[in-house]
């Protein structure tokens, strides 16, 4: 058998229930954000009716808008 090396020195083992605890605590927590979670759909508009509705938004919504870009933009 090969000897198991904690990557954390201070840190102490889980024991196999207790990871069995936090794997369901995990899974509990994702099904619950998936059913929370908003409806996706792809808008298949004319992009100068995206452009005109921009131009509609107030600031605010604009840096809203900005911040959701720059996390999407993140993730790809």
């Amino acid at each position: 058998m090969v000897q198991k090396v904690i990557h954390e020195p201070k840190a102490t083992l889980m024991s196999a229930d207790e990871v069995w605890g936090d794997a369901q605590e995990i899974a509990a927590v994702l099904r619950h954000n998936l059913l929370e979670a908003e409806p996706v759909v792809k808008l298949q508009i004319p992009f100068s009716s995206f452009l005109s509705a921009l131009d509609s938004f107030s600031r605010d919504e604009l840096v809203v808008l900005r911040q959701r870009l720059e996390e999407r933009l993140a993730t790809t």
